[in-house]
């Protein structure tokens, strides 16, 4: 977790992707980053962002909404 204020323009990392930060909501705790080999722009938690690649693995959140999805036809 970072332990500064984030500004418009660093570069950090969100997850093992490098992206640049392009806006800052600190009272949200929310910044809009784009990566940079894709292009493409994200909203995340700022705890998301760290100066070094993480490769830790993870679970998909799509794994419970396509459980979610299956249940919801018997409501």
């Amino acid at each position: 977790m970072l332990e500064r204020l984030l500004m418009a323009g660093e570069k950090y990392y969100f997850m093992h992707k490098e992206v640049t930060i392009i806006k800052v909501w600190d009272c949200f705790h929310l910044a809009e980053i784009k990566e940079l080999i894709s292009q493409r722009s994200l909203l995340v938690d700022i705890c998301t962002l760290t100066i070094n690649p993480n490769y830790t693995n993870s679970i998909s959140l799509r794994l419970f909404l396509e459980e979610e999805n299956e249940c919801s036809e018997f409501y």
